[in-house]
């Protein structure tokens, strides 16, 4: 995957929240990567691809919040958004 497929992940799916006090879980984030890949027909990188080129596009910040990591002021947006939580929660569907 080229750094501008990433780049257009970030565009397709992520937003920014106004609240810097919550955000996204690293697995939410590359759960919705999975989901992003899997609507384009594109095979997924490894996670460790995924975070060095998160990284390289300024998703460095990271906070412990209870036992996970949380990636702050970040939501989801986009259809691959709404793939990965109805893919999580079944019973919504």
């Amino acid at each position: 995957m080229t750094t501008s497929d990433y780049a257009h992940f970030l565009a397709d799916c992520i937003a920014t929240n106004a609240d810097i006090n919550v955000g996204l879980a690293e697995d939410e984030i590359y759960g919705l990567y999975i989901s992003w890949c899997l609507l384009r027909h594109e095979e997924p990188q490894s996670t460790k691809a995924f975070w060095s080129a998160m990284r390289g596009h300024g998703l460095s910040e990271r906070r412990r919040v209870a036992r996970r990591f949380i990636r702050p002021g970040l939501r989801m947006r986009g259809p691959a958004a709404v793939d990965y939580i109805l893919a999580r929660r079944p019973a919504l569907v």
